[in-house]
């Protein structure tokens, strides 16, 4: 071979062909051993008194982030109906100024980490059960502050999600899309945040979940009433930023998060939970959102505590049952970043994060590891599954 032949190959090549993936052995899990960041502060005797009221010490954190997420909410949204509101406020900039900082600032602290306390509050209450208040407040009271109908959250996730599994009857299925296109996307997007306030009630009437139709469309019509109540006679630009805008960035962040999260279905056996979604570990984004990067073992044990799930992981039944079943694990990537590299067609990139679960001798390459994910990205027919299960 010429110099020049030669000089042409190694351009041709990709510096990666041949690659193997990294394997689990070769690194220690974060996860196992992090301390957790899902709270900004402890607010000591608050926190104890509540803390006394646990069913399972394990969610102290929970209780920070809580009394972290109040301690916010009651000055800052207070404050925006004082300035709107007082008989000589400042100028209107500096109003709407001051509303977007306290936006900005509840969705950078709390937004994300509202909506995993969210996620696991709705599997497991986590308060005594006498504590009936306390087990219920944040799916009905402090959800709209954060954009989400009072109490549909749980029906729209525990409810629907868990039972029909990604599957015909989920609205929030993705299985029709071609999930690396951005019109896809957008469509999905539409139907989640658009059509939600329909599809919810009309989805409970079919799976014959009448008291959940009966809260449902309670949940949406105070919701809605007092939005409108507070927009049209207390003060509309308070209300608008308090209550409104976060309804634009929660459906933006929900919808984006689960399409991220069953971006990828094996199209040959969508019923099972090791191949409609897949893992995130050795991610600071688990330390935050109560290892929610663990959404296999979610699927298929939506009850098992958040902090059981990294050592659960690395269990030896564990292991082989994701080995046998060709789940997908990421490392040091969440499952936003999943998304905005299989979007912007980089699966090549993501494929330096897959992470294999077996030997070091049987690990594929990462030209094999893309091939499967782009296998896994295309649009199919919804799956008629239909659960008797109860909602986990």
């Amino acid at each position: 071979m010429s110099p020049t032949e030669a000089t042409k190959t190694q351009v041709e090549m990709s510096p990666t062909e041949g690659t193997k993936v990294q394997v689990l052995a070769d690194f220690v899990n974060a996860d196992l051993n992090i301390e957790r960041q899902e709270y900004l502060f402890q607010t000591p005797i608050l926190a104890k008194w509540l803390g006394d009221l646990l069913t399972d010490k394990r969610d102290m954190p929970m209780v920070h982030l809580q009394l972290n997420i109040i301690e916010y909410l009651v000055p800052g949204a207070l404050f925006i109906y004082f300035i709107f509101m007082k008989e000589n406020p400042p100028p209107g900039y500096v109003r709407h100024i001051l509303g977007f900082l306290y936006v900005a600032g509840n969705t950078i602290l709390f937004q994300e980490r509202f909506i995993l306390l969210l996620h696991f509050y709705s599997h497991r209450p986590i308060y005594d059960r006498k504590c009936t208040f306390l087990n219920n407040y944040v799916n009905y009271l402090l959800t709209p502050f954060y954009g989400i109908p009072s109490g549909v959250y749980r029906i729209h996730h525990v409810i629907m999600h868990h039972n029909e599994n990604n599957h015909e009857w989920d609205i929030s299925s993705t299985e029709t899309y071609q999930r690396d296109s951005l019109l896809c996307f957008l469509m999905y997007y539409f139907r989640f945040a658009v059509m939600i306030y329909a599809e919810i009630p009309i989805y409970c009437f079919k799976a014959k979940r009448f008291e959940e139709l009966k809260e449902g469309v309670i949940g949406i019509l105070a919701w809605a009433f007092t939005l409108f109540f507070l927009a049209k006679f207390v003060n509309f630009w308070a209300t608008f930023w308090v209550l409104l805008v976060p309804v634009f960035i929660a459906f933006l962040a929900m919808s984006f998060g689960n399409f991220c999260q069953h971006i990828f279905i094996d199209p040959t056996r969508p019923e099972s939970n090791y191949a409609l979604t897949y893992n995130c570990i050795d991610t600071w984004v688990n330390q935050r959102t109560f290892n929610d990067g663990y959404h296999v073992i979610h699927h298929y044990n939506a009850r098992m505590h958040w902090s059981e799930m990294p050592a659960h992981f690395h269990t030896e039944a564990a292991q082989a049952k994701h080995i046998a079943e060709g789940a997908l694990t990421f490392r040091n990537i969440h499952f936003f970043d999943v998304g905005i590299y299989v979007l912007t067609g980089r699966l090549s990139k993501l494929a330096e994060h897959y992470v294999h679960l077996g030997p070091k001798e049987t690990a594929p390459t990462l030209e094999a590891i893309e091939e499967k994910m782009r296998g896994w990205l295309k649009p199919m027919k919804p799956y008629p599954l239909r659960t008797a299960k109860k909602a986990a």
